[in-house]
C-alpha cells in the first residue's frame, strides 16, 4: 500500500491498484493496452531512429518504462515511452561529443544519458522539487515546443524525399535543402507524400490508429511491388528477443560531459509529462502527486537505460489513446508491455520490409502536432508579454540549438515571473463617502525588486490625485510576504507621508506579510495604523467626519 505525503513525494510501489482493482475496470483496459501496443510500434520505431538508433532500442526501451510507470505512477490515463520531444533531444546533446562514435560507442553513451537523466529524476522527486513546473509559464513552454517542432520536421526531410542533407543547424540546413532540391529520389518523395497524406485524411476516422494503418500499407507495398529493388529504404533484420539489463560501459568523462545535458534533458521530459498528466487528472477529476510522478518518470528512465532504450516521457498521443479507448487505470500500460514482450519475442520479423520513409512521416506528422501558432495568438490577445517570451523562445531554439533552448526557456520563465511580480496588477478605488481616502491594492508580495516602484507608484497616485489625499489605505490582501528591503521601504514611506500630513494605513494583512509587519511594530506609531478589513477603515473614517461635522454645532 501506498503511504504518501500530502504533496505525494514517496518511492513506494502502488500495491494498492491490485487491491482497488474493480473488475468493470478489465474490459477497457485490455482493449486500450491493445491499441497501445499498437501504436507504441511505429512511434517507437520512429522516435528511435531520430535519436540516431537502431529502430529496435525504442521498443527496448518502452517495454520496461511501460511496467515501470504503472508500477509508481499516478496518472490513470499518462503512457511513459519513446517520444519526439526527447528523442531530438538525444540526438543533438550527444551529436556535440559523440560525432563520428561508432555505433557500440554511441548506444552506449545513450543508455548512460538514460539513467543519469533517470537518476536527476528520481533524486529531484525525493528532493520534493516536482513544483518546478508549475514555474514554467504555458507561454513559454509553447515557444520551445514551437522551435521544436520546426526542428523536427525539417530533420525527415531526408527520409521523406531521398535529399541528402548534412547540417545540422536549422538556418543551414534550410540553406542546404534549397540547395539541393533538385536532388529528391522520386518514388521516395511520392511514398513519403502518400504516407503524409494517409495519416492526415486516416485522423478523420473516430479511433482509428492512423500510424499503424499507415505503417502496415507502406510496409504491403514494398513487399507487394519489391519496392526495396526500386531504392526504397527499409528497417531491415531486427533482432527477435528480449533486451538483458546491463550497465552501459562508458568513461568517468564521458559521464561529466553529459552531465550538464542531462539535467536539461530531465527538466524538459518532466516538464512535458507533468504538463500532458495534470491535463487528464483535471478531465478525470482526480489528483495526481508531482514528486511521485517525477520518481515514476525517473524510474522508468533507469529502467529503458538499463534495457538499451534512451530517455523517454509522456506520450500524449498514446495517452490520448489510452483515454479513448476506456483505460481506467495503470493495468492499461502493464497489457501493453506484455504484448510488446511478446512481439519482441516472436514477431519481429514483420517490420523487415518496413519503409523508413513512413516513419519519416510519422515523425513529421508528430511534428506538426506539437507546432501551434493559434496559442501564441491567443496569448498575443491575452497578455502580450507572454507572445514576446513565447516567440523569444522559439528563435533562441532555431538559432542557437535546443539545447541553449532549454537554458533560455527557463531564463525567460524567470524573467516573466519577475516581470509580472515586478508590475502585477494594481487597482485604486476612492469611496465618495470619504473624499480624502485612498485604497490602494497591490496584487503581488513585495521584494527587493519590486518594493521601489511600489513607494514610486504610492507617491504617484497621492501626487495626482484630485481631491488631495488625507488617508492613503494599503489594501494588502495580496500582499503575501515581503523582505527587509520592503520593510525599510515602508519605513520610508510612512515618514514621508506623515511629513506631508498624510495619514498611512494597512488593511487585510494577513500571512508572513503580517508577521513581518508585526515584527517592524510598525502599527505602534503615530500616524500608521493597521485594520483587519476596509469596513472597518470605513467606519472609523464616518465617525471622525460626523464627529467633525458636529464640532461646529456644540460650539454654536
Amino acid at each position: 500500500m501506498v503511504v504518501s505525503s500530502p504533496d505525494g513525494a514517496t518511492a513506494m510501489l502502488r500495491l494498492d491498484l491490485l487491491r482497488n482493482y474493480k473488475m468493470n475496470y478489465l474490459p477497457g483496459d485490455v482493449l486500450a493496452g491493445l491499441l497501445i501496443f499498437m501504436v507504441t510500434i511505429p512511434a517507437a520505431l520512429a522516435y528511435s531512429q531520430m535519436a540516431g538508433l537502431n529502430v529496435i532500442n525504442g521498443l527496448y526501451g518502452s517495454l520496461l518504462a511501460l511496467a515501470i510507470y504503472g508500477l509508481f505512477g499516478t496518472s490513470r490515463q499518462l503512457i511513459i515511452g519513446s517520444e519526439a520531444t526527447v528523442a531530438i533531444l538525444v540526438a543533438t546533446s550527444l551529436a556535440t561529443f559523440a560525432a563520428g562514435a561508432d555505433p557500440a560507442r554511441y548506444l552506449a553513451l545513450v543508455m548512460m544519458q538514460a539513467i543519469m537523466v533517470g537518476i536527476i529524476q528520481v533524486v529531484g522527486g525525493l528532493a520534493r522539487v516536482g513544483f518546478v513546473s508549475d514555474f514554467i509559464p504555458k507561454s513559454v513552454v509553447i515557444g520551445f515546443l514551437n522551435g521544436m517542432a520546426l526542428i523536427i520536421i525539417l530533420s525527415q526531410v531526408s527520409g521523406i524525399s531521398g535529399i541528402d542533407l548534412k547540417q545540422e543547424d536549422f538556418f543551414l540546413r534550410l540553406w542546404e535543402l534549397g540547395a539541393k532540391i533538385h536532388t529528391y529520389h522520386p518514388l521516395t518523395l511520392y511514398m513519403g507524400l502518400a504516407c503524409l497524406l494517409g495519416l492526415v485524411l486516416l485522423r478523420f476516422i473516430p479511433k482509428l490508429p492512423e500510424a499503424v494503418f499507415v505503417m502496415v500499407l507502406a510496409a504491403g507495398a514494398v513487399i507487394w511491388w519489391d519496392l526495396g529493388s526500386l531504392g526504397i529504404k527499409t528497417v531491415g533484420a531486427v533482432p527477435a528477443g528480449l533486451p538483458w539489463p546491463a550497465l552501459p560501459k562508458v568513461s568517468f568523462e564521458d559521464i561529466l560531459n553529459m552531465l550538464p545535458f542531462s539535467v536539461g534533458l530531465a527538466l524538459v521530459s518532466y516538464v512535458d509529462t507533468a504538463i500532458t498528466a495534470r491535463a487528464f487528472a483535471t478531465k478525470g477529476r482526480y489528483r495526481i502527486a508531482p514528486n511521485q510522478e517525477l520518481i515514476a518518470l525517473g524510474l522508468a528512465n533507469v529502467g529503458a537505460g538499463l534495457c538499451q532504450g534512451f530517455a523517454l516521457g509522456g506520450s500524449q498521443s498514446r495517452t490520448v489513446v489510452n483515454d479513448q479507448y476506456g483505460g481506467r487505470t495503470q493495468f492499461a500500460g502493464f497489457f501493453a508491455a506484455i504484448l510488446l514482450a511478446l512481439f519482441l519475442l516472436y514477431s519481429t520479423d514483420l517490420l523487415k520490409q518496413l519503409p523508413i520513409v513512413a516513419l519519416s512521416a510519422i515523425i513529421v506528422v508528430a511534428g506538426f502536432k506539437l507546432f501551434s501558432l493559434r496559442e501564441v495568438i491567443t496569448a498575443w490577445r491575452t497578455r502580450p508579454a507572454s507572445a514576446y517570451f513565447s516567440l523569444a523562445t522559439t528563435a533562441a531554439v532555431l538559432i542557437a540549438g535546443l539545447m541553449i533552448g532549454i537554458l533560455v526557456a527557463v531564463v525567460f520563465a524567470i524573467i516573466l515571473v519577475l516581470h509580472r511580480l515586478a508590475r502585477p496588477h494594481e487597482t485604486i478605488t476612492r469611496p465618495p463617502v470619504v473624499p480624502g481616502l485612498m485604497i490602494y491594492r497591490f496584487g503581488a508580495p513585495i521584494y527587493f525588486f519590486n518594493a521601489a516602484y511600489f513607494a514610486r507608484r504610492v507617491r504617484e497616485l497621492i501626487d495626482s490625485a484630485r481631491p488631495q489625499v488625507t488617508f492613503f489605505l494599503i489594501n494588502a490582501e495580496a500582499i503575501a510576504d515581503m523582505d527587509v528591503n520592503a520593510s525599510e521601504m515602508l519605513d520610508e514611506l510612512h515618514n514621508d507621508l506623515k511629513s506631508r500630513g498624510i495619514v498611512l494605513g494597512i488593511c487585510n494583512a494577513k500571512g508572513h506579510f503580517r508577521t513581518v509587519f508585526k515584527s517592524t511594530r510598525f502599527h505602534t506609531r503615530a500616524g500608521f495604523n493597521l485594520y483587519p478589513s476596509i469596513g472597518e477603515v470605513l467606519n472609523e473614517l464616518k465617525k471622525e467626519k460626523s464627529k467633525e461635522d458636529r464640532e461646529p454645532e456644540d460650539e454654536s
